[in-house]
């Protein structure tokens, strides 16, 4: 999928939820905040991240960055998100003044991830519109901008029910043997919600 086929797709998507969402769950895509909460339980389990470096690629409005301060995070956490309203949202709520170790940026992150390095480097929920093209292309590039590893979930070709139509169900054997190119250190995890998978790639 060309990006900017891609970029129409997430503008025509998430536009409308943000002006009526904002900063809630509902305003980057998922249907219930318990949800978004196990996915982000179970990216993080991929080792002990409390006090390391973070980029997270589809940062939305920062809810996984809330989510990691409340557990005791103090680390580094970088965000980057394409859409250009989740950024000033999420700057509004943590003001780099008072959150110095916090840094929230607008760009497409293909376009700019030879310019980001982080121990560990997470993506929730940015595959949805895409294709298994982008998705190579993305997860080749997070793995590169990690220094010891990544985590990233999909919606499962496995899944009961696949809806709505614009998403892409992914084939999880397909991503995990891709994953393999990359690194023989790869784990995929299928067993939390029957309509999604997370894999972890190491370094």
């Amino acid at each position: 999928m060309e990006l900017e086929k891609h970029h129409y797709r997430l503008k025509s998507y998430y536009e409308p939820l943000i002006r009526e969402h904002g900063l809630s769950y509902r305003g980057v895509g998922w249907a219930t905040s318990h949800l978004q909460t196990i996915r982000f339980e179970k990216m993080s389990a991929i080792a002990d991240i409390s006090k390391t470096s973070i980029l997270d690629v589809g940062c939305g409005a920062g809810g996984f960055y809330h989510w990691l301060l409340k557990r005791g995070f103090t680390g580094n956490y970088t965000g980057i998100d394409f859409q250009k309203k989740m950024i000033q949202l999420a700057k509004s709520k943590y003001p780099a003044i008072e959150y110095p170790k916090i840094n929230f940026e607008c760009g497409d992150f293909l376009e700019v991830s030879g310019d980001h390095r982080a121990q560990y480097v997470f993506a929730s929920g940015i595959f949805s519109l895409a294709d298994m093209s982008l998705l190579r292309r993305t997860v080749t590039a997070l793995f590169n901008s990690a220094e010891q590893g990544v985590a990233f979930n999909c919606l499962s070709s496995r899944a009961p029910r696949k809806s709505p139509k614009i998403f892409m169900f992914a084939d999880p054997l397909e991503v995990e043997d891709f994953c393999k190119t990359l690194t023989k250190n790869v784990e995929m995890i299928h067993d939390y919600l029957p309509q999604d998978f997370t894999i972890y790639l190491y370094h």
